[in-house]
């Protein structure tokens, strides 16, 4: 009997061995068979072969999903929006300073309610009185830090969409000029040698024109594609070529974005720099109900630079200008192109109009980011 039980447990172990060897190659397998799945997914998402096609605002969609800046800048705008300073802080600290139960930290009326006390009944339910003091500047400043927070990335975000709708328009000006190059008149055989030469230089710039786009375009949305095509619809930023004199005084249209959240990190360096209060149950009370509703409840102490905001309203006027200049001259060029190309002067003004247009769009994505008739 004795003699039988190593074989048996020497049995046992090989089986149990075999066993677990088993699961490990199964489980290796199943999920060598999801990450290949993913694999082959995004092989056919990156479309190495054949041409993407689709609509300015599919390109959008596909942005929110692939661009990497805009992810990142997407997740951390959701992050400062969802954040509750007050509920963090308040099971964080609070807890070792007021005698209420977690459940009702979590509550803030509850908490304030227990502050309704006179002050000389504080030591009773205060564990440290010292520590108070710090508490509503500490959760203040938490906010007003997801506050900026939440601004940088909302300009991030901006900036990435801007960027696509500067590509989307920048990819239909390229391929409408090798459009029209290609339906231009052909040239005969004796045609002059630097009109020849000329057009053949015009269509190698537009080739490497578009090239540059369309690496551009790859790592705009960080993948190979073998080409792209975008078809325009309703869903692109304005032109502004029937706009003459906006009124770029309404301070609710123009640079708002980028002036508050200019304004928001100066208000939180100013109050980080502050002082924290001695505490006293109406000035806790207000302090406290003051973050919960976030309602300032006076005149901010803060004002941006002079500098700060003439360089603002600089930079609008002045793209607003270029654009305008640059929409101008197109329109005069355009009401004169030939768009046969015989002649080293048409080629000129089509190769003129192109760069224009290009100044065009430069400009016009300054403005885009000031207005917020665009994003509203």
């Amino acid at each position: 009997m004795n003699a039988l039980l190593p074989a048996s447990i020497a049995t046992v172990v090989v089986l149990t061995g075999g066993c677990v060897t088993q699961h490990v190659t199964g489980s290796v397998e199943e999920h060598a068979r999801v990450e290949g799945k993913r694999y082959a997914d995004e092989v056919r998402a990156q479309s190495p072969f054949e041409t993407v096609e689709i609509s300015w605002s599919e390109a959008e969609d596909l942005m929110e999903s692939r661009n990497l800046e805009y992810r990142s800048a997407e997740i951390g705008y959701l992050q400062a929006m969802e954040h509750t300073p007050i509920v963090e802080e308040l099971t964080d600290q609070v807890k070792d300073m007021v005698d209420l139960s977690l459940g009702d930290l979590l509550k803030p009326d509850n908490l304030l309610k227990s502050l309704e006390t006179p002050v000389t009944q504080l030591p009773q339910q205060l564990r440290s009185v010292s520590k108070l003091k710090d508490l509503s500047h500490q959760i203040e400043q938490n906010t007003w830090e997801k506050t900026c927070e939440s601004f940088d990335a909302e300009v991030r975000m901006r900036k990435e969409k801007v960027k696509l709708h500067c590509l989307l328009k920048t990819g239909e000006l390229i391929d409408g000029e090798i459009a029209q190059l290609g339906e231009a008149k052909p040239l005969p055989e004796d045609a002059d040698p630097k009109l020849v030469a000329a057009r053949q230089s015009w269509q190698n710039s537009l080739r490497q024109a578009r090239s540059v786009w369309l690496t551009e375009v790859r790592d705009f949305f960080n993948a190979e594609y073998h080409d792209v095509h975008f078809k325009k619809d309703g869903s692109g930023l304005p032109t502004y070529r029937k706009m003459e004199r906006p009124d770029l005084t309404d301070w609710q249209r123009w640079c708002k974005l980028t002036r508050s959240q200019e304004l928001v990190s100066a208000l939180q360096k100013a109050h980080d720099q502050q002082k924290p209060a001695v505490p006293g149950t109406k000035l806790v009370t207000d302090k406290l109900a003051e973050m919960i509703h976030i309602d300032l409840g006076s005149e901010p102490d803060v004002r941006l630079k002079t500098e700060s905001v003439r360089e603002e309203v600089r930079t609008l006027i002045r793209s607003w200008r270029e654009m305008k200049q640059a929409q101008v001259q197109a329109a005069k060029l355009e009401a004169t192109a030939d768009q046969s190309l015989v002649t080293l002067d048409q080629v000129q003004t089509r190769q003129n109009l192109f760069k224009l247009r290009q100044q065009e769009i430069q400009s016009a994505s300054v403005v885009w980011m000031l207005d917020e008739e665009c994003w509203n």
